[in-house]
């Protein structure tokens, strides 16, 4: 007795000639009778193939009736070859038009049934690197009606969490409506979430191409529309459930969409995506990152592993944003699978930036809007209004700006970043502003407004030094750091603008980049201010940040200018100096990947005997 097995036939053509150009063209007919009646006998030999299979499945054993496909495909004049693949059939036509039988998807539903996928709450703090640009998400399901169980649960959980990063999922394409029109305007969204079939070509063990199935019909207007990248291998047609439908390359997207300004997420999910040059479509972003597998997957862990993704990394009650690297070391989900039917191991990769981000440490800074920078950068007059703004980066919204005086006034609030105050006695005030999200502080910003001014010497000094020195010793309070101390330098490099400073430079060895920002106070007698240090070290560390705050830091000893130049030295004898340190953040990665991450909670302040900050004049 033959054994019989039903399968849905799928036909695909895939056109070969290579003709990549620039602009795509709308003609109104074919460009030649030639070329239309070529065209008109690969469908023919098409459809006509796959009627017959479907005959032969119902008579012959399955291979039986495969190896017939083959034959008839063989014996077609119009074909140079044709391969049998775990997919299907793959034909090469003598006028370089690519086609073939899709007979499997390969991307199972999963080996457990029908799967919730899980809505993870992540606890994890990493740096901010690079942040997606565009705050829209486009999701694209051709075939919904197979896969809807999925697709709702990736739409309500994704939708829901990225709002938190200020992203929204508003477009959303599925069945008829992921047209190939749709595939040319990716461009306007930051992240893209393709979820689709995908197929191979020739065949698995050789791989050189992988084409992505739309769900639009074939018809006149759009192949004509698209006639170039019909010959050029961009837009290939498949035969599915009785109507032909056409599949995308990874040449076609970059063509027709311009990602060259933006930061881009991009989620390639179906099957070998992670083949066929789709990786490469990372080159065509100013930024960002692709994700696709390296082989074929289950529906399943691919509709997790995009939900994880974005939830863990729009999670924004972290102190810092999960980057897409972490997401690939972070041990919540595995990205990877034994897969028993071909008898491998599946896995997501991604390419591109590891840094990036889908939101951003919040931070603010108070800027005054007056000409001559009054009353920061100079001094201002009492009962004048002058303009302020807060220069808030962050990606939620609404926000809320509460701003005080520092005059024991009543704090204002408005629900804009600008806004105008007056001071009505001379004096030196902190004015803050605290940004609110949904009632919570996501930032704060003080600057130094003087009203009225008055000579000081000391300050009138402080203006002249060009360098700060900034020790934390000893060096060893961090654990495994090589050093007897650590040092902020910036030397003939500080910049001067009022009673505010700020400036940068690099370490003589060129491997350690140091900055700083700061002001100091009316009378010139205390300081604060904000010192980093990125880079590697001499030893054994090949990437580190080593970031300090330190608020109102008292002057020790001031030594005016004479033979050998002036200096200004704020210091407190310990342990009392420690308290004026208001924040310690940074990492170190040491050779072999261990990397310390050091915050004020966790550094050994106990082993601290000294904090010292000099400005001098050279």
């Amino acid at each position: 007795m033959k054994r019989i097995i039903t399968f849905t036939t799928t036909v695909i053509v895939i056109t070969l000639l290579l003709s990549l150009g620039c602009e795509k063209t709308d003609p109104i007919s074919w460009p030649s009778a030639e070329d239309k009646e070529s065209y008109e006998d690969v469908i023919n030999a098409q459809n006509e193939a796959g009627d017959k299979l479907d005959d032969w499945f119902q008579t012959y054993d399955s291979l039986e009736a495969i190896n017939k496909a083959k034959e008839y495909f063989d014996t077609n004049p119009a074909v140079s070859y044709s391969v049998i693949n775990s997919q299907g059939i793959a034909v090469q036509y003598n006028n370089g038009i690519r086609g073939g039988i899709l007979l499997n998807p390969k991307d199972d539903k999963s080996e457990v049934g029908e799967y919730s996928i899980p809505n993870p709450t992540p606890n994890y703090s990493h740096s901010l690197k690079s942040l997606v640009n565009k705050k829209k998400m486009i999701l694209i399901n051709p075939h919904y009606f197979e896969r809807s169980y999925y697709t709702d649960q990736i739409y309500s959980i994704t939708s829901g969490n990225i709002e938190r990063a200020g992203f929204e999922l508003n477009t959303f394409y599925k069945n008829a409506e992921a047209t190939v029109d749709k595939f040319t305007e990716l461009s306007d969204y930051g992240i893209i979430q393709i979820y689709s079939h995908g197929w191979a070509w020739p065949k698995q063990s050789n791989i050189t191409d992988v084409y992505l199935l739309t769900g639009e019909t074939v018809n006149e207007g759009t192949s004509k529309k698209y006639w170039d990248d019909l010959k050029g291998g961009n837009i290939p047609l498949m035969k599915i459930a009785g109507a032909n439908k056409y599949l995308v390359s990874p040449k076609f997207i970059s063509k027709y969409n311009d990602f060259s300004n933006d930061t881009v997420f991009f989620y390639g999910g179906f099957c070998y995506s992670f083949l066929g040059g789709w990786p490469d479509i990372v080159d065509d972003f100013a930024d960002g990152a692709y994700l696709g597998f390296d082989w074929s997957v289950y529906t399943h862990r691919n509709a997790n592993w995009s939900v994880n993704s974005l939830a863990k990394m729009s999670d924004t009650s972290l102190v810092s944003p999960m980057n897409l690297e972490s997401w690939m070391n972070d041990p919540d989900v595995e990205k990877s699978y034994w897969n028993e039917k071909d008898d491998r191991t599946v896995h997501i990769h991604y390419t591109g930036d590891g840094n990036l981000t889908l939101w951003g440490s919040t931070s603010a800074s108070i800027a005054t809007l007056s000409s001559d920078g009054a009353p920061v950068s100079t001094p201002g007059e009492k009962d004048v209004f002058y303009a302020f703004k807060c220069m808030i980066n962050s990606n939620l919204s609404p926000l809320e700006f509460i701003w005080d005086k520092g005059d024991g006034s009543s704090t204002e609030s408005a629900t804009n970043n600008g806004i105008n105050l007056s001071w009505s006695t001379n004096g030196t005030y902190i004015l803050n502003v605290k940004v609110k999200h949904n009632g919570n502080i996501i930032a704060e910003a003080n600057a130094m407004v003087t009203i009225g001014s008055e000579s000081n010497e000391l300050v009138d000094f402080l203006k002249t030094c060009k360098t700060l020195f900034v020790e934390l010793a000893p060096g060893n309070v961090v654990e495994g750091y090589p050093y007897t101390d650590i040092n902020w330098v910036i030397y003939d490099n500080i910049v001067w603008n009022g009673l505010n400073f700020s400036g940068s430079d690099v370490s003589a060895s060129g491997n350690i980049t140091y900055t700083v920002e700061g002001h100091v106070s009316s009378n010139g007698e205390e300081v604060s201010f904000v010192v980093n240090q990125t880079g590697t070290s001499l030893v054994n560390i090949i990437d580190r940040e080593l970031k300090m705050t330190v608020s109102n830091y008292p002057l020790h000893t001031y030594n005016p200018p004479g033979t050998f130049g002036g200096w200004a030295k704020y210091e407190v004898d310990p342990p009392g100096d420690i308290a004026y340190v208001t924040d310690f953040t940074g990492h170190m990665t040491f050779e072999g990947g261990q990397t310390y991450y050091l915050s004020y909670s966790n550094f050994n302040w106990s082993a601290v005997n000294r904090l010292e900050v000099t400005f001098q004049q050279e």
